[in-house]
């Protein structure tokens, strides 16, 4: 649900292109792009929130919240000292810009600003909401409407797997688990395909995860494929072989075991390489050998601000040209 201050339910006036017109077509837009249909978007006024202050809730739990003035539009840009307004820090990508009255959007223009409405900040920090939580949002239900719209065209997909080798809980864990990082389970007749095939074998969660990327083969890297050329963050080999050595089973999945002064050499490493890019306007994944991929993004999830972690394999699926624009480096730990 939405949770709009008192000052800002002029957003939901009911008009073709209002709050409640853009909501429903990003719902549209994530089914497509995603797979997932999103659950309706609840919107109402909240008088705790303060003036000018919008909240984003799943589950009654707070996920987001940001500001979105009245009568003012958000310019983004390095040249709007110049200009009235108040300061700010765009909530999806962290840019830096200030809200300026509405009608001095032409002015923010001639400045070099790039000039966002209010509506568009709001609707596109759902879709980055949504895009985080995904996997939460993915009920048994939804499982269920999803595995019954394969069956009408392409029942062998779905009829050998569920419930013969997977239960429904099984399945929804691994779209969870595709989902968690932002891969689209849209083709979802190819992913019971090789759920089938691996779960001949074994029904281990990452390893049916796995077999699921691998079977989308080409989507993962073009989706991050920029112009045909992917841009890649390497592991150091010597590094990336002492990970493989420290790479141990558990019941949440392959975890590395490195100590401790190791691994925060690893992640700052990450943290700069990513840094790099992004100065340069750019983004990149990171790639690894695919016995490892599982558990880098582990390691690294919540501290790379969501920078895809892709195997050797799955980087060189689509065919693009590879950029390396950077290396993950630790210090030998003896030495430290």
């Amino acid at each position: 649900e939405i949770l709009l201050a008192p000052d800002l339910v002029d957003m939901v006036s009911g008009a073709s292109d209002d709050l409640l017109g853009r909501v429903r077509a990003l719902r549209r837009k994530i089914a497509i792009d995603m797979g997932i249909v999103v659950p309706p978007v609840r919107t109402r006024d909240s008088i705790d929130l303060p003036p000018s202050t919008y909240a984003i809730r799943i589950a009654g739990v707070e996920a987001g919240r940001g500001t979105a003035p009245a009568r003012s539009v958000l310019a983004l840009g390095d040249h709007l000292d110049g200009l009235p307004g108040t300061s700010t820090v765009e909530p999806v990508f962290g840019l830096t810009g200030k809200w300026v009255p509405a009608e001095l959007r032409h002015a923010a223009e001639m400045t070099g600003a790039t000039v966002i409405d209010r509506v568009s900040v709001l609707v596109t920090h759902l879709q980055a909401v949504i895009g985080d939580n995904a996997a939460r949002l993915l009920t048994r239900e939804d499982v269920k409407v999803l595995t019954e719209g394969v069956k009408q065209v392409n029942p062998a997909a779905v009829e050998e797997l569920v419930p013969g080798m997977l239960s429904m809980a099984e399945l929804q864990r691994v779209l969870q688990g595709l989902l968690a990082e932002r891969v689209p389970i849209n083709d979802l007749g190819r992913i019971c395909e090789a759920l089938t095939l691996r779960a001949k074998v074994s029904t281990d969660p990452e390893g049916l995860v796995e077999s699921a990327r691998a079977a989308l083969g080409p989507a993962l890297a073009a989706r991050h494929t920029d112009a045909g050329t992917l841009r890649v963050i390497m592991i150091d080999p010597m590094l990336e072989q002492s990970m493989l050595e420290g790479l141990r089973p558990s019941e949440q999945g392959s975890q590395i075991v490195l100590d401790a002064h190791r691994i925060e050499q690893v992640l700052g490493s990450v943290r700069d390489a990513v840094r790099s890019v992004e100065d340069q306007g750019l983004s990149a994944v990171l790639v690894c050998a695919p016995q490892l991929r599982p558990a880098v993004h582990r390691m690294v999830a919540a501290q790379s601000n969501g920078l895809p972690v892709l195997s050797y394999q799955e980087a060189t699926a689509a065919g693009s040209t590879i950029e390396t624009v950077g290396v993950v480096r630790a210090a030998d730990p003896i030495a430290a």
